[in-house]
């Protein structure tokens, strides 16, 4: 990328956007509140259902969801068939469930992926009633599905991560009268990084929109952590994607051997900012596994830069970069 394709930015705006971003970002965690605290008020629609007792409900890899549960059916009377079905309103989405009675009790498993394939469970936002309906030569029988409380664990993984290639959160739940919920939360609005490519006299970043809905004069905002001026570096995305080369000479701003650290951004209109770096996984703190080397890059014939990207805890991407000159060590 030439120079002319790369600014330096001292418009007050990019700043703000970046303290609008947080602004949103914490209203949108009070707003999450409270639509749990509002969902404990609602009258769930399978409450006057008979129970079954749910021993397994969870959400793998962010788009499995895993479920077993026990009818009160004696073994002897084992429906033919299953449903596991998903309430909200007026609408109702099914999928099939297997029926086994080989160890002396009557259960179901399910193991729907959400998504929008063709096989796929597609659920829209909000909280969801979960119910199984089972049929046998009797008739049609529907069963609401009584859960425990999830544990709280302090592992390496969080235990409701965001959907891998959609975004989207699937957050397994227990509602007020102690049934299984399923609350579906649209994606937030941030650039995923596919691939972080550093050769010998240059550095790329391949990186993908989440939760975007339009866009208008994109760029990448380098903002550097110490104060200063932004850089703006132009890109062109095609089909939600992007790639650019990271201007390297203009991050190593500071004396030679001294470091210069930059947070990255994407501007997605005049109006709005988004972070850029890696979020669609079921880590606690991304810093401490998704690790990338440092990296020497030659710029000129005696010049190189030290190239250190990393994740933050929170998954956003950072650049520290710092110049010397002679042969790299």
């Amino acid at each position: 990328m030439s120079p002319s394709n790369r600014r330096r930015s001292t418009q007050p705006p990019l700043r703000l956007l970046q303290v609008v971003y947080g602004a949103r970002r914490r209203v949108g965690l009070v707003a999450d509140r409270l639509a749990r605290r509002t969902n404990h008020l609602r009258r769930d629609p399978v409450a006057e259902l008979p129970r079954a007792t749910c021993d397994f409900f969870g959400v793998l890899d962010g788009r499995t969801l895993q479920l077993h549960a026990v009818l009160p059916i004696a073994a002897g009377h084992a429906p033919k068939r299953a449903t596991l079905l998903f309430i909200q309103g007026r609408q109702l989405v099914k999928c099939p469930a297997t029926v086994d009675a080989d160890s002396g009790a009557v259960s179901v498993t399910a193991r729907p992926a959400f998504g929008d394939g063709d096989e796929d469970v597609s659920l829209g936002k909000g909280v969801w009633s979960l119910a199984l309906a089972v049929s046998d030569e009797t008739g049609d029988r529907r069963f609401a599905l009584r859960t425990s409380e999830s544990e709280e664990h302090d592992g390496p993984t969080v235990p409701a991560p965001p959907h891998p290639v959609s975004g989207w959160r699937y957050e397994p739940g227990r509602g007020n009268h102690g049934l299984a919920q399923l609350s579906v939360v649209g994606p937030k609005a941030r650039a995923e990084v596919i691939q972080l490519a550093t050769g010998r006299t240059e550095a790329r970043i391949r990186a993908r929109f989440i939760g975007v809905q339009s866009l208008e004069d994109p760029v990448v905002v380098f903002t550097p952590r110490s104060g200063g001026s932004d850089l703006v570096v132009p890109i062109a995305p095609a089909d939600g994607r992007f790639e650019f080369v990271v201007p390297l000479t203009d991050l190593a701003s500071g004396p030679a051997g001294v470091e210069v650290i930059w947070e990255a951004w994407v501007r997605t209109s005049p109006t709005r900012m988004i972070r850029l770096g890696r979020f669609l996984h079921d880590l606690r703190d991304p810093r401490a596994v998704l690790r990338v080397s440092r990296a020497t890059v030659t710029v000129d014939d005696r010049r190189f830069v030290g190239y250190r990207p990393y994740y933050t805890n929170a998954g956003n991407l950072a650049v520290a970069c710092l110049h010397f000159t002679g042969a790299p060590t």
